[in-house]
């Protein structure tokens, strides 16, 4: 992930902009008031050193760089994670309700404490508090008003900030279309099955998780990551080369790129190829739909089902339900093609005394026996935590003979297992 840009407006409010979206931070007597949110907003305060009190949500906007819903939920996984404050989020009571209602979603489950089964938390409630500025919100001396898609601030009736007084000055889809044209197309056909990890970090760190895998004229991409066309571009890949788009779980680090790709394809009048299982489809449409009313005309869904492989021309792709913290958990994945499989994790509990008591044979290690090449989310600090502990995954290398790489985790100059590298071409079996 490239760093954001951090641009002072006035003596109070300052702007962090990236690939053509924007949050603006105005600071209050009440703490730092941020308008709007894009993907991975978290990383960029955090770089920029931001700790918000108050969120403006904005009216539901998408670009081919992405949407401004799309952020919140790793703002809360890092309050709940790290510890922090209740965060204040106020505007029109329609985007307040689809915010809340997309975060019920998604972020209040949570494994038990022994982490065997996937339960409800009250999280939620715990850091994100919920007001409808109609007309406005007012905090002691504080007042926050939202009209017609605009935002005006005043602190002790001093107006601090007007939206509309500071424009954007890049258009993301203008920007993306000049990008494009200085990317080559690929059209070449593969008659080896190759896997590029575009990205291997998390919600919290780097590039999310997400790789493309190539197979004659296939180019699937699984779980596309924000701000996809300039993502891919870094690579040297043009994001119109993508022939299909798969999702393993509806979490937002694997969520990320689907408003902006679906966005593109809506532009281009043409339909995008979703792999994905029906689970999360419907999760997917749900969070979405008052997005993209029109959803369901520019998709073509290809389903994954653990009961029967998924046949794409020449690739058959294999699926698992994982052991995740979402209430159908998530989908692994066996993609297989020029007789060579690749594994693909997806985020899961691999964890063997778990493994025993769940009695679930899929989630063994010999689910992935028959592959060559596997990316295997690890972490590295909790053997407790949600994700799959190095050291696990060290013993479940020893079971198998294909070669196993760790993705989804900070990039460790001397890790203590062998991790992926982003921008690299794996050719499976090579």
């Amino acid at each position: 992930m490239t760093s954001s840009t951090l641009r002072k407006l006035t003596d109070r409010v300052q702007r962090i902009e990236h690939c053509g979206m924007f949050v603006d931070l105005v600071r209050t007597s009440k703490g730092t008031v941020r308008v709007g949110s894009m993907p991975d907003v978290v990383k960029f305060l955090n770089g920029h050193g931001f700790r918000e009190e108050i969120v403006v949500v904005m009216p539901w906007e998408v670009s081919m760089s992405g949407d401004n819903r799309t952020g919140e939920e790793f703002v809360l996984w890092q309050a709940q994670i790290r510890g922090g404050i209740l965060k204040e989020y106020t505007g029109l009571p329609q985007d307040v309700q689809q915010l809340h209602q997309n975060l019920e979603r998604i972020f209040p489950y949570f494994f038990d404490d022994q982490n065997l089964k996937v339960v409800r938390k009250d999280w939620l409630d715990r850091w994100c508090h919920f007001n409808v500025a109609d007309p406005c919100y007012k905090n002691g001396g504080l007042e926050i008003c939202c009209k017609n898609g605009d935002v005006i601030i005043k602190d002790a009736g001093e107006a601090l900030y007007r939206r509309s007084d500071f424009p954007v000055l890049e258009n993301p889809d203008e920007s993306i279309e000049k990008l494009l044209t200085s990317i080559p197309r690929d059209g070449k056909n593969r008659d080896k099955l190759e896997v590029t990890p575009i990205g291997c970090g998390n919600g919290v760190t780097g590039t999310v998780a997400n790789s493309i895998v190539r197979f004659g004229e296939y180019v699937i991409w699984i779980d596309p990551c924000g701000y996809p066309a300039q993502t891919l571009a870094q690579r040297g890949i043009h994001m119109d080369d993508i022939t299909h788009y798969l999702f393993t779980h509806n979490h937002e680090d694997h969520v990320q790129g689907f408003t902006a790709c679906l966005q593109r394809a809506r532009m281009l009048g043409r339909k995008l190829n979703l792999i994905l299982a029906d689970e999360v489809f419907r999760v997917l449409a749900e969070q979405y739909g008052p997005l993209f009313p029109d959803l369901a005309e520019y998709v073509d869904l290809h389903s994954l089902s653990p009961a029967k492989p998924l046949q794409l021309g020449p690739i058959k792709i294999h699926s698992r339900w994982n052991h995740h913290i979402l209430p159908y958990g998530s989908i692994g994945l066996k993609i297989f093609a020029g007789g060579r499989c690749f594994g693909y994790s997806g985020d899961t509990k691999y964890d063997e005394s778990i493994n025993k008591i769940l009695n679930r044979p899929e989630l063994e290690a010999q689910w992935f026996g028959d592959c060559d090449l596997i990316f295997h989310e690890i972490e590295f600090d909790n053997p407790y935590s949600v994700h799959s502990h190095w050291k696990q995954i060290e013993a479940l290398q020893s079971k198998i003979s294909g070669r196993v790489l760790g993705y989804h985790c900070p990039r460790l100059a001397n890790s203590p297992f062998p991790l992926a590298e982003e921008g690299r071409c794996y050719v499976v079996g090579a």
